[in-house]
């Protein structure tokens, strides 16, 4: 499954750069505040400031304005180990068939290329959805 993944993210860049690198990280907080829209009906004040600020960060990874350095390569790999194993472990809690679901968002990820198998960017750096894109259908995995 995760090779799967990191197979898809190296056809998209090849070499990835610095600029990549934060826009990934941006992408990652973004859905992060996806994952918390789905689950709280009503944010209390702080926590909606919260979130607003972390969107405003990961705006400006995404957007150039913003960008981070990795301080602790160790740190960073086990926190995002981490990250997928308590991902998994939240979707078996809450009764998802986690293994179903990723490849089929894996699959969606995958529409995003162009009939060559290649991406295309916006001017963020950040993959577009092209004409071939499908939207994952998680029917059934919930």
């Amino acid at each position: 499954m995760i090779d799967d993944i990191t197979i898809w993210h190296k056809r998209a860049r090849q070499e990835p750069t610095e600029k990549d690198f934060n826009v990934q990280f941006g992408c990652h907080i973004e859905e992060f505040i996806e994952m918390l829209d789905s689950i709280i009906p009503e944010y209390s004040e702080a926590m909606w400031k919260a979130v607003n600020e972390l969107e405003k960060f990961a705006n400006g990874l995404k957007d150039g304005s913003r960008k981070i350095l990795i301080g602790d390569r160790e740190g960073l790999l086990d926190a995002l180990a981490d990250q997928i194993v308590t991902a998994v472990g939240v979707g078996v809690c809450a009764g998802m068939d986690m293994p179903k679901a990723v490849a089929e968002v894996n699959a969606s990820n995958w529409s995003k290329f162009d009939y060559r198998g290649y991406p295309e960017f916006d001017e963020n750096g950040k993959i577009k959805k092209g004409e071939r894109y499908r939207k994952p259908n998680l029917e059934g995995f919930y």
